[in-house]
């Protein structure tokens, strides 16, 4: 009798643990996006468990990137002694010779890894359309180009200085960052034109867009090189307010449609 209660009770165990082993096994194949969900748990956990929760952290990078980029610029200049803003370069900043050049490469190097992300986010919302892969294209040469041009330190301005494979690929990789940022808003902003809600936006950004096309154009000329600086940021502040809006209508979009449906977004 006692050995039958013993056996049975080691049966139960044994299938119990079946049971738990097949569910463990089974769970990544019948419902991947389920494999690491924490909704069982509590506090942060519950959050980090809503797969939402990654749309949302690409659209708080694109928010928070430039703001970043912007202090440290702010800080790199007022460090740097006989820095202008009006007619000295950003990447004068960071250049062979720059009493503190890790304040600005470190601008670059962390907006470049955020932004990719961000870009990410922008194709994300566009991937219907047969062109989407053109913004995702854009955005990682703008997020490499950023990252690289941190990396490689700009040539001196002074009258000795020579170019160096540095400055050179340092130019490089900023000028392709720059323009790709164009490319891709140009993209995202006119495959959303249509969009009831984006509409509005998408024709702000196809006019800041070509003032901002116009501003890196004249920067490049060399007779306004005393004006340099203004240029510059002229272009920084007109991209930066349409990622800052890009990302702030994202988030929105996020929230509304998280609160509306309930469940997790699949964008």
């Amino acid at each position: 009798m006692t050995r039958s209660i013993v056996s049975g009770k080691r049966g139960r165990s044994k299938r119990r643990y079946r049971l738990l082993l097949s569910s463990l096994v089974q769970r990544p194949v019948s419902a991947p996006h389920q494999v690491f969900d924490l909704s069982l748990g509590h506090g942060i956990f519950r959050i980090l468990s809503q797969r939402d929760f990654l749309w949302g952290l690409l659209a708080v990078c694109g928010v928070v990137a430039p703001i970043i980029l912007i202090i440290l610029i702010v800080v790199g200049a007022a460090v740097t002694s006989g820095y202008s803003h009006a007619s000295d370069p950003i990447s004068q900043l960071a250049a062979e010779g720059s009493p503190h050049p890790g304040w600005v490469s470190t601008g670059f190097i962390t907006y470049g890894i955020m932004i990719l992300g961000f870009g990410f986010l922008l194709y994300r919302s566009v991937r219907e359309h047969r062109i989407a892969w053109l913004v995702l294209l854009f955005y990682v040469l703008h997020g490499v180009g950023f990252l690289l041009g941190g990396i490689f330190a700009d040539d001196s301005r002074t009258a000795e200085a020579a170019s160096t494979t540095s400055g050179i690929l340092h130019n490089v990789w900023i000028i392709i960052g720059c323009s790709s940022f164009l490319g891709g808003m140009l993209v995202f902003a006119w495959l959303k034109r249509n969009d009831p809600v984006w509409w509005l936006i998408a024709r702000i950004f196809i006019v800041f867009l070509i003032i901002i096309l116009l501003t890196f154009i004249i920067s490049q000329i060399p007779a306004l090189a005393a004006a340099e600086g203004v240029l510059q940021r002229i272009y920084g502040v007109l991209s930066i307010i349409l990622i800052e809006i890009a990302a702030i209508r994202l988030l929105i979009t996020l929230k509304k449609r998280r609160v509306d449906s309930g469940e997790p977004l699949d964008l």
